[in-house]
């Protein structure tokens, strides 16, 4: 794909969205409270800049994580302002498999499997999990068979067997606010004492009033009585739910009621149903035993944008329980090929899907339509974790380099679909380490693409945002938290990135005593003075100055074509090094804090020092004036 095709691809879906007014919702920002140290918007260690967190998901996407746990990070951590992302297919429950049959260990529902794992707890005498194709309930006769469960405890203690749904990329997950789950059961052998369970584990949530941290369960038990109650021990809260036994039954559960009830003081809304499991419980040696059937997963009608304007809602609450961070709503734009794509900015809509099922649409004329629509909103565009979504263990050193020559060698043919920043500041991602995730980067900025690098968590968990491995966050240079002052300032490159567990100073660049990080510049002098930047260094750190042509090589050479010069931290003892950089060719320049033992914990965007104007002209937020 060539740059010419991009401009001459129209983005009419994205006019029509804005001129039917399908893009109406904007971010919704929460105010922040002068009272926690925020009085200009600026991180109170680094003066001038606020500390973003650019890729946090919660209870919308597949993870543990609540939003008030990550909101409880952001204050311990002194995060400025967090940006939810959560995925557009997730927000939407696009595809998700919402009706089961029962009629097998695995089943295939919208094009999606789902499956059931068995599970037990305690010391059983007998037990039984079988699919029986014999017994169905009468409002399932079309496709027959049911799930039979049967325990029998060993002894006095409770005994138990189940079976676990998940489904393929684990859109079983899924906000439980206005979720009815609705169930047939058999109640056959059953007492107060043997009983039959489904248990929903929800979202993980930080200690609170008395209670530990972790995630809150549901068990709802089924026990051939007519007792309804609902009773709590910490974060575990028990349902009783009428049933007669010997006959089918249908039950109804809505987990978002329930939580209400049982925790009036958390945002029961603010929940993913992460497990679904379905049990028979034994003690005394009573057997328990029944029957489940026709599974369903339904929610009241609501318009494409309900999801965004509930996520809406809880952030405009929880600003008051948390003021010291700034909330902005984002998305993860995900069926997409090749990668995820991050809306920033105002007219958050909700993209329409291509297919029928939760799987990317492989066209990359679908990407760049989406990147048109996000711009036409006047948003702004990343392009995430361009190594991929999994987490293993780094490959070899000749592989990382081969991935590297390939993912650059795409995003350089691609122009990165046009998007507006990359994600850099990974430790680790997709088997790569953090220097081939920066040499990608040197790759795109030797051919002229203007991309401003962050560093994310893609935090899914919100349980240590500065201890777990990907802990980066990105600092702006910006006159404020209001998303007009940070837009700007993540388009024109001013921002730089790092782990915020060991660096507390501030990395920047200024040329020719004028043109700050991030911007492009042209001159025909041969060379040109570039002001590093850089204060609070960690003992026995080291700065490294990269520097790199910028000669179009194009995809077929995905070589960085960078050089190093190593600055000692004392070098920087009045807060800048000044170096005078030969641009008799054009060249970028930027820099990175390195650790004592040599890990890179900082890093800041470059500069482009051009002797010609580039094609299309200087971007404009990066134009010096």
């Amino acid at each position: 794909m060539t740059q010419s095709r991009r401009r001459v691809l129209k983005s009419a879906a994205a006019i029509t969205a804005l001129s039917a007014g399908r893009l109406a919702l904007g971010p919704q920002p929460a105010e922040a409270s002068s009272e926690h140290g925020h009085e200009h918007g600026h991180s109170d260690d680094r003066p001038g800049t606020v500390s973003m967190a650019m890729h946090i998901h919660a209870s919308w996407s597949e993870g543990t994580a609540s939003m008030q746990t990550h909101l409880d990070q952001a204050t311990k951590t002194g995060i400025d302002v967090l940006f939810w992302t959560d995925h557009d297919f997730r927000l939407a429950e696009h595809g998700y498999p919402d009706v089961i049959h029962m009629s097998g260990p695995t089943e295939t529902v919208n094009k999606v499997v789902w499956t059931w794992a068995q599970q037990s707890t305690g010391t059983l005498a007998a037990s039984q999990v079988a699919w029986d194709a014999t017994k169905a309930s009468p409002a399932d006769t079309a496709v027959p068979g049911s799930l039979h469960l049967m325990a029998k405890s060993a002894g006095a203690a409770a005994a138990s067997v189940a079976v676990k749904g998940s489904a393929a990329n684990t859109v079983d997950q899924r906000s439980v606010y206005d979720q009815t789950i609705t169930v047939d059961v058999f109640p056959a052998v059953v007492s107060p004492q043997n009983y039959l369970t489904l248990k929903v584990t929800t979202s993980f949530r930080p200690a609170t009033h008395g209670r530990p941290a972790g995630q809150y369960t549901l068990t709802y038990i089924i026990d051939g009585t007519q007792n309804r109650s609902r009773t709590r021990d910490g974060i575990a809260g028990t349902v009783h739910v009428p049933a007669d036994a010997g006959r089918w039954n249908t039950v109804a559960i809505r987990p978002e009621e329930d939580m209400e009830r049982l925790w009036p003081d958390i945002v029961a809304a603010d929940a993913a149903m992460f497990g679904l499991t379905l049990g028979a419980v034994s003690q005394q040696e009573r057997p328990a035993e029944g029957w489940f059937d026709l599974l369903r997963i339904t929610r009241p009608p609501r318009s494409a944008n309900a999801p965004l304007q509930k996520q809406a809602e809880l952030m405009r609450g929880y600003a008051h329980r948390f003021p010291a961070v700034r909330q902005y709503q984002g998305m993860e734009v995900s069926l997409l090929k090749p990668t995820h794509y991050n809306w920033f900015g105002p007219h958050l809509s909700m993209p329409e899907f291509a297919n029928a099922t939760p799987t990317a649409d492989s066209d990359p004329n679908a990407a760049i339509a989406v990147v048109d629509m996000i711009h036409a909103a006047g948003g702004l565009v990343s392009y995430n974790h361009m190594y991929g979504t999994s987490n293993p263990a780094l490959l070899p050193p000749d592989v990382q380099d081969a991935n590297r020559a390939s993912v650059a060698a795409s995003i350089v043919t691609d122009r990165a679909m046009g998007s507006d920043i990359l994600e850099v500041g990974y430790p680790s991602r997709g088997g790569m380490d953090l220097d081939h995730h920066a040499q990608a980067w040197d790759v795109a900025s030797r051919n002229g693409l203007f991309l401003t690098g962050t560093g994310v968590s893609d935090d899914h968990s919100g349980q240590d945002w500065f201890g777990q491995q990907a802990n980066f966050v990105t600092w702006s240079y910006s006159k404020s938290r209001e998303l007009d002052h940070l837009l700007p300032s993540l388009s024109s490159g001013n921002v730089f990135f790092g782990n915020p567990a060991v660096f507390t100073g501030t990395l920047g660049l200024l040329v020719d005593g004028k043109a700050p990080m991030g911007s492009v510049t042209v001159s025909h002098a041969r060379s040109r003075n570039v002001r590093i930047l850089a204060d609070r260094l960690p003992a026995g750190s080291t700065v490294r100055v990269v520097q790199g042509t910028v000669d179009l090589a194009g995809p077929t050479v995905p070589e960085p074509g960078t050089t190093f010069q190593t600055k000692a931290a004392g070098e920087f003892r009045r807060g800048y090094l000044d170096l005078k950089v030969d641009t008799s060719a054009p060249r970028f320049v930027r820099v990175e804090v390195r650790a004592a033992d040599g890990t890179p914990i900082a890093l800041s965007n470059p500069v482009w020092l051009l002797r010609d104007n580039p094609d299309g002209g200087i971007p404009r937020h990066r134009a010096v004036r």
